[in-house]
């Protein structure tokens, strides 16, 4: 059995071979123009500082991987082992080898919901040798520093990035289509899913792709050899099947996998001039804006037809059933005779009124009534659980579990559907109070402020408030990325020196409707200028002094929209 499920991880790596027998590897690697690039990327030669500091760092929560080297005996030993690492990985670079160990792995099936006899419903996890891990961590710090500073990836690629997080790329997103509706245009939005996207990268493309940003060939060298030579077996109840070789995709569960991807698929917004994508890793969304519905509709068709062609020169295979198509209207009723979206293979792509992307789910009218009603039931289960075996639990063991596994769902994205209705922002009151009242055992009927003092948490909607005001600030202070930041102006001084004029106050751009007003590039200045009312910054501070600042303040005197 272990052996099936060995093969199937395996094979899935060449789907795209399967689906297309005479498709002849050309590789596209030089297509991308990076000619801005001025010095070819070699490795620097790793410090015992470095690999020792690495070696601290390691998760010691972790088991070890099939090299069997425990990181917690590997952190006790740092101090002894960080010279002779240093200078077998020195070595590693130098001669284009990787040890065979370093390049095994445990896989481990995990069943990700259906039918348990179905192998297409297990996920792999994968395990990997920790020293390799250590390894990679170094290697990948040198090539992510040559890809920031010669400006390489996509400025709207949000995967693996520093400043850049999925509520980052979500509200980006979001922003745009609230801005079309604005400005009383349609917006069409195609939410791409891709196949196995990690497992069926070819390497050959691969490593012209990395030729032509610009490594040297002996840098592609040591990346060929590490992408080489890799095998597999899946492991399950102490039982373990034989290896099987690898010989596509990047490697699971390693450090520099999900950049090799996004160099991977760097491209793919190329020759695409008349519509906007994101992306957050292979998560990819193209988007079109026009006076009319079949015009977005047209325009998105022929971005989504270049994107189809540069898929298969990439041997991706495009998930017809899960990429959607959503369209976005100010229209009261819906519009008929739309343009379908195909594929290249003449399927119709479905069109949907709501849609899950990274985590959020986005409705057609942006209200994000559906996402709070979702959330609402998630945390709903989360409660009869807690209440079921509250007796388990003392009060701080209660604290601590509800700060873990609710608070963080109810934190996440919720600067993106923070001006949703009052009317569906209670809805997550009622669950919050519900928590409060699990941890204190108060009844039923005890006022939610007796609730937060007892527990020591502000109210929901403070906290929701806060998170927004830190956001804005990491903006200010330029920890966002460069599309968020864009939004980011500060107000220039008039004719006359006013006191406000002394002020960090921000430009806020004009909108047209109420809905407008809910886009980021309105809603952060403006609430920041709001908020300037009681701070009265003149200059900035760090990002830790504003959160005492916040802390020492009432937001609730300052939001326009508390209810509590």
């Amino acid at each position: 059995m272990l052996g099936c499920f060995n093969e199937h991880f395996i094979v899935s790596g060449l789907l795209f071979d399967s689906l297309n027998t005479s498709h002849q590897n050309h590789p596209k690697g030089n297509s991308h123009d990076h000619s801005g690039v001025s010095n070819s990327f070699s490795f620097k030669p790793l410090s015992v500082s470095e690999v020792h500091k690495a070696l601290t760092l390691l998760d010691i929560r972790k088991s070890a991987g099939p090299d069997n080297l425990e990181p917690y005996f590997l952190q006790l030993a740092s101090d002894f082992i960080a010279p002779p690492l240093t200078y077998l990985f020195n070595l590693s670079l130098d001669t284009n080898e990787i040890p065979l160990i370093w390049k095994s792995a445990f896989v481990f099936p995990l069943l990700k919901g259906g039918d348990p006899t179905v192998l297409n419903n297990y996920r792999p996890i994968s395990k990997l040798s920790v020293l390799a891990k250590v390894m990679e961590t170094l290697v990948n710090e040198q090539l992510k520093e040559f890809l920031t500073i010669n400006n390489i990836l996509s400025n709207f690629q949000s995967g693996f990035r520093k400043k850049h997080s999925t509520t980052t790329a979500a509200l980006k997103v979001v922003n745009d289509f609230i801005d079309s509706l604005d400005k009383k245009q349609h917006c069409a939005a195609l939410f791409i899913d891709l196949s196995k996207a990690f497992d069926t990268v070819d390497h050959a493309i691969l490593k012209q792709r990395l030729l032509s940003v610009g490594l040297s060939e002996h840098t592609v060298c040591w990346f060929d050899n590490y992408l080489s030579g890799r095998s597999q077996c899946v492991q399950a109840d102490g039982l373990t099947s034989s290896p099987l070789s690898i010989s596509k995709g990047v490697p699971q569960g390693s450090v520099l996998g999900p950049l090799l991807f996004i160099l991977y698929i760097n491209n793919l917004d190329q020759n695409v001039s008349n519509a906007n994508f994101h992306f957050y890793a292979d998560d990819t969304v193209i988007y079109c804006s026009a006076s009319t519905p079949n015009q977005a509709l047209c325009q998105l068709q022929l971005a989504f037809d270049t994107v189809q062609r540069t898929l298969f020169d990439l041997k991706l295979v495009l998930n017809d059933d899960k990429t959607k198509l959503m369209l976005f209207s100010n229209a009261k009723s819906k519009s008929r005779n739309l343009l379908p979206i195909t594929t290249s293979q003449g399927s119709e792509i479905e069109s949907v009124s709501q849609f899950k992307y990274l985590g959020i789910l986005i409705d057609d009218s942006l209200s994000f009534k559906p996402h709070i009603q979702q959330l609402v039931k998630k945390l709903k289960l989360k409660l009869g659980f807690y209440f079921r075996n509250k007796s388990c639990f003392s009060f701080e063991a209660k604290r601590r579990l509800v700060a873990a596994t609710f608070l963080s769902v109810l934190d996440y994205g919720d600067v993106i559907y923070m001006n949703a209705s009052i009317t569906s922002l209670k809805l997550l009151d009622t669950v919050y109070h519900g928590a409060l009242r699990f941890i204190t055992n108060f009844r039923a009927l005890t006022h939610h402020c007796s609730l937060y003092d007892r527990v020591g948490w502000s109210a929901l909607s403070t906290r929701r408030l806060n998170h927004w005001y830190i956001f804005i600030y990491k903006a200010i202070l330029g920890l966002l990325p460069p599309y968020l930041q864009s939004y980011i102006e500060k107000k220039s001084t008039g004719r006359y020196c006013l006191r406000s004029e002394d002020l960090l106050l921000l430009s806020v751009p004009q909108v047209w409707t109420e809905l407008g007003k809910g886009a980021f590039k309105y809603a952060a200045p403006c609430t920041w200028n709001q908020l300037q009312n009681v701070l009265n910054l003149k200059d900035p501070v760090s990002l830790v002094d504003f959160k005492l600042l916040l802390n020492n303040m009432e937001a609730t005197q300052i939001g326009s929209r508390c209810y509590d």
